[in-house]
Order: C-alpha cells, then sequence, then structure tokens
C-alpha cells in the first residue's frame, strides 16, 4: 500500500505577516518595559555602550530646551573641523552652553556668592574659534579661548569672568567654527545659569572626544 507523507500546509503571506507583527509587538513591548523599569538614560547609555556612538563632524545642530540639551551625547575627533550652530529653543529662558571637566560643586549652595567658574577645567582654554552669525545673544564670555569674531564685536555683547560661554535669549542662535583640539577623553557640558539650577535640574550632557 501507498502511503502518502501528509503535507504541510504552506504558510499563507498574511500568516507570516502576522507572526512578523507578533515578534515585532513582543519586543516594542520588551522595549517599552525596559525603558520603564530602568529610565531612558539608562537604556541609551547601554546601547551607546553596545553600538557605540556615530561620530559627529562637519556641520551639525545643537540644541537648547527646558531643561535639557539635544544631543545629550556627542562624539568628535581631534582633529576634525567643526562648524557648531547653538540654538535656543526655549521660548521663555535664556541658557548657555559651557564644556569643561570636574564641576564646582562646591559652590551647589543655595545662599551666599558662587564662582562664575562652573568647572575647575574649562574644554576651550587656548582653543581656537570663531563665532558667527549672533542672533539674541545675552552675552558671550571667551575666557582664554582664542577667539575670532566674524562681524561687529559689539554683536557678541562680550564680557569677562568666568569659562566660556555663549548665553543666548530665548530664540537665540550662534555659530562656533573651530578645529577639535587635542584634548581625548570624556567632558561634560551644561548650562548653569540661575545659579546652576539649570545644571542641577538636568541640562547636561557628554562629550567623548577620540584620539586622531
Amino acid at each position: 500500500m501507498d502511503h502518502k507523507t501528509a503535507e504541510e500546509p504552506e504558510l499563507s503571506e498574511e500568516s507570516t505577516w502576522s507572526r512578523r507583527q507578533f515578534l515585532w509587538g513582543v519586543g516594542g513591548i520588551a522595549a517599552a518595559g525596559a525603558v520603564t523599569l530602568f529610565g531612558r538614560r539608562d537604556i541609551v547609555t547601554a546601547a551607546r555602550g553596545i553600538f557605540g556612538s556615530p561620530v559627529d563632524s562637519g556641520s551639525i545642530k545643537f540644541y537648547a530646551y527646558d531643561y535639557y540639551f539635544v544631543p545629550n551625547y556627542m562624539t568628535w575627533r581631534v582633529g576634525d573641523y567643526m562648524r557648531v550652530t547653538f540654538q535656543n529653543q526655549s521660548h521663555t529662558h535664556w541658557h548657555e552652553w559651557t564644556i569643561g571637566r570636574h564641576v564646582n560643586e562646591a559652590y551647589f549652595q543655595a545662599f551666599g556668592e558662587m564662582s562664575a567658574d562652573a568647572w575647575q577645567t574649562d574644554f576651550w582654554d587656548n582653543v581656537p574659534v570663531t563665532l558667527s552669525n549672533p542672533y539674541n545673544i545675552d552675552n558671550f564670555v571667551p575666557n582664554k579661548a582664542i577667539v575670532t569674531y566674524d562681524g561687529p564685536k559689539y554683536q557678541f555683547n562680550i564680557e569677562s569672568g568666568g569659562d566660556f560661554s555663549p548665553t543666548l535669549k530665548p530664540g537665540g542662535s550662534l555659530t562656533l567654527s573651530f578645529q577639535v583640539p587635542n584634548k581625548p577623553g570624556l567632558w561634560d557640558y551644561g548650562c548653569f545659569v540661575q545659579q546652576y539650577i539649570h545644571y542641577r535640574t538636568g541640562m547636561r550632557g557628554k562629550l567623548m572626544i577620540l584620539p586622531s
């Protein structure tokens, strides 16, 4: 007697897509659960550790909001030429951008005089940088950077004291052009407006500089 082997029914395209949708759905739920359990910042940090972070070069946009930066993590490479357009997206608050190491936490106090130097080490010390396209600039502190101004200097409202920091009014913007200095390693950036309140509220980020 001939025994016919029962053939497995072929999956229709609809069934295949249903399986895919199920798997994607489970993955999405797991990812959402992980974000809920561990927090967005931890997930982003873990993902960066696995997949790395793209190296920013050339022209990039850098945004200040209330109270966070976008992006809050950047990777540059020593020797690359950068043209960073810093924009304050807030409609109500002034924001600045500083980069350094070892924040002066001794000045995190509710009362008393606070130092204008947020960082013990200012990233911009002895770094040539050109400023251009100023719009709604509250003030700019060059500190020890080697600054060239594109246009009349009065437009930049230059002040002394404190770390290198452009401070923008709501809607303000400024372009910084420079070559990434030979200062590899991990740096921090932040906004210290209103006696460090913006920084303490979460307006901070990380900058990784890779060797050339």
